[in-house]
C-alpha cells in the first residue's frame, strides 16, 4: 500500500503542477464516471444505508454535481493569481498572491454521507491541482466499492487512490507522509489523525461533530418549526453531523411538546422509508441511550430505533453528554433566554446552532453570545447546501472549512510573492543611521 503511494508521490512530482485544463479535464472525468456508475450509487447506498432514491440524490448525488458544476464553472477564476496592495516601503514593486497545490493530500471520510464527504473534499483537491489518496469507512462498503471503480475509472493514471479496508488500513495509510490531510469523522478519531499529522507536521482539517442546539423561543412559529425540526433531525435518522442533536424549548411551550412527539410518530410508508442504523455496534449504542432513561422505542430484531422525543432528560445522562447521531431527540426546557444561552456556552462549542424565532433582537443575541460552526435562523442543516458558504467546525466540532471556493482555498497554499524593480534602489536601506530611522518611520506611517 505505501509503495503505491509513494509510486504516487513520485509521478505527481513529474507533472507538477497541473495546469489549468488537465484540472478541468480531471474533473469533467469524475463527472463522467460518477453518471457511468449512478445506478450503482442508488444501490449500494440502499444496500448500506437503506435510503431511498429521494434522499440519495437530495443529500449525496445532487450536492456532488452541484459541487463539481461550481469548481469546473469557476475554476480559472480560482486558479489566477491575485494582486494585492504593495506598501511604500516596497515601492517600486508588485505584491500578488499564487494559490499552488499541497501535493499528495489524504482525505478520509465517514460513513453516514459516504460519496458526498467522500467527493466534495476529493473535487476541492483536484482543483486546486494536488493528488488524493483517499480511504472511505469500512462501516459503507457497498458505496465504498462504487467508489473505488468511479476513481479509478475517472483517474487512470492515478492523480487519485481509494484504499479499501478497516482500522489496520487506516493506520497502515497514517504511516504514509502527506502534504496535507482532510478528516472527516468523530472528534475521537480526529484525534488520532491529529497526532500523526503531528509527527511530520502535516496541516490538516478536521471535519467533526458535536451536539449541536435547536433553541425554539416563545414566539417562535411552532408548525414551521415543528415541521423543519422532523426534517433536520429525521434525514438519515439522525446520523447528521449537523442535525439537531437536543432542543432547548422556552417553558411557557411545554404544551407543545405532545404536538412535536405526534410529529416524530412515523408509522407505514414513512417508517419503512427511514434510513437504517448502520450497523449493530451503533444500535445497541443508541440502545443503551434509550434504556438509560427507561424508554423501550427500539426493536432487536430488526435493530431499529423509533424516533422518541425525551421531555427533560437528566443532564448527566449519556443522551445530554454524547453526540446521539441517531433518531433521538432530547428536549430541554429553560425560563429565560440569558438561561437557553448560558446552557450552550458551557458546554463544548457545537458544529451548528439553529434558532426559531421571530424577533431580530433574538436572534442578534444568540448569534452574538454563542460561538458554532455554522448557524441557521428559522431552518435547519440546510446552510450546508450553500457553495458560497465556508462549512466547518471550531473548537471540538473542527477546525478549518470547506465547500465550493473554500474548498478549493482549503487545499491550497496561499504564495505570498514580491516581484521588486531592479531599477530603482533606494541606499539608504543598506546604511541604518539617525536619518534612515526617519525615513523608515515615516514610510511605516504610509502603509
Amino acid at each position: 500500500m505505501l509503495k503505491i503511494i509513494q509510486a504516487q508521490k513520485e509521478a505527481m512530482q513529474k507533472t507538477y503542477p497541473l495546469g489549468y485544463e488537465k484540472r478541468k479535464e480531471l474533473l469533467l472525468s469524475l463527472q463522467k464516471a460518477i453518471k457511468v456508475y449512478e445506478k450503482d450509487i442508488y444501490d449500494a447506498l440502499y444496500a448500506d444505508l437503506h435510503k431511498d432514491e429521494w434522499e440519495v440524490f437530495v443529500t449525496e448525488l445532487g450536492i456532488v454535481y452541484d459541487e463539481l458544476h461550481f469548481a469546473i464553472k469557476n475554476l480559472k477564476r480560482w486558479m489566477r493569481k491575485k494582486r494585492i496592495k504593495t506598501p511604500l516601503v516596497q515601492f517600486p514593486g508588485k505584491n500578488f498572491i499564487i494559490p499552488e497545490p499541497f501535493g499528495q493530500v489524504l482525505i478520509m471520510s465517514p460513513w453516514n454521507y459516504p460519496l458526498q464527504l467522500t467527493f466534495l473534499p476529493l473535487i476541492g483537491a483536484i482543483a486546486a491541482g494536488n493528488y488524493a489518496v483517499i480511504k472511505p469507512s469500512a462501516y459503507a462498503p457497498e458505496i465504498a466499492k462504487v467508489m473505488k471503480q468511479i476513481v479509478e475509472t475517472a483517474f487512470p493514471n492515478q492523480e487519485a487512490i481509494l484504499f479499501l479496508g478497516g482500522r489496520q488500513v487506516n493506520e497502515e495509510i497514517l504511516k504514509g507522509v502527506y502534504d496535507f490531510i482532510f478528516f472527516t469523522g468523530s472528534p475521537g478519531v480526529g484525534k488520532i489523525v491529529m497526532n500523526k499529522a503531528s509527527e511530520n507536521l502535516t496541516p490538516i482539517v478536521l471535519e467533526l461533530g458535536g451536539k449541536s442546539p435547536f433553541i425554539i423561543t416563545e414566539d417562535a412559529d411552532i408548525p414551521l418549526t415543528i415541521r423543519r425540526l422532523k426534517f433536520a433531525k429525521l434525514i438519515n435518522s439522525g446520523q447528521t453531523c449537523v442535525a439537531p442533536d437536543y432542543v432547548l424549548l422556552d417553558k411557557k411551550l411545554v404544551d407543545k411538546v405532545e404536538d412535536i412527539k405526534k410529529a416524530f410518530t412515523v408509522v407505514g410508508d414513512e417508517a419503512t422509508r427511514l434510513p437504517k442504523i448502520i450497523n449493530e455496534k451503533h444500535y445497541l449504542r443508541l440502545k443503551g441511550i434509550l434504556e438509560e432513561v427507561g424508554s423501550k422505542n427500539f426493536d432487536d430484531k430488526t435493530q431499529t430505533i423509533r424516533p422518541t422525543v425525551l421531555l427533560n432528560p437528566p443532564l448527566n445522562s449519556e443522551v445530554m453528554q454524547e453526540e446521539i447521531f441517531g433518531p433521538i431527540l432530547p428536549i430541554i426546557t429553560y425560563d429565560t433566554l440569558d438561561e437557553a444561552i448560558k446552557f450552550v456556552t458551557s458546554r463544548p462549542k457545537p458544529l451548528a446552532l439553529y434558532v426559531f424565532t421571530k424577533s431580530k433582537e433574538t436572534m442578534n443575541k444568540v448569534l452574538t453570545k454563542t460561538t458554532s460552526g455554522s448557524a441557521a435562523i428559522n431552518d435547519a442543516v440546510v446552510q450546508l447546501a450553500n457553495p458560497h458558504f465556508p462549512f466547518g467546525g471550531v473548537g471540538n466540532s473542527g477546525m478549518g472549512s470547506y465547500h465550493g471556493y473554500h474548498t478549493f482555498k482549503t487545499f491550497s497554499h496561499q504564495k505570498a510573492v514580491l516581484h521588486k524593480s531592479r531599477f530603482l534602489d533606494f541606499r539608504f536601506r543598506y546604511k541604518p543611521g539617525p536619518k534612515t530611522v526617519g525615513i523608515f518611520k515615516l514610510l511605516g506611517r504610509n502603509k
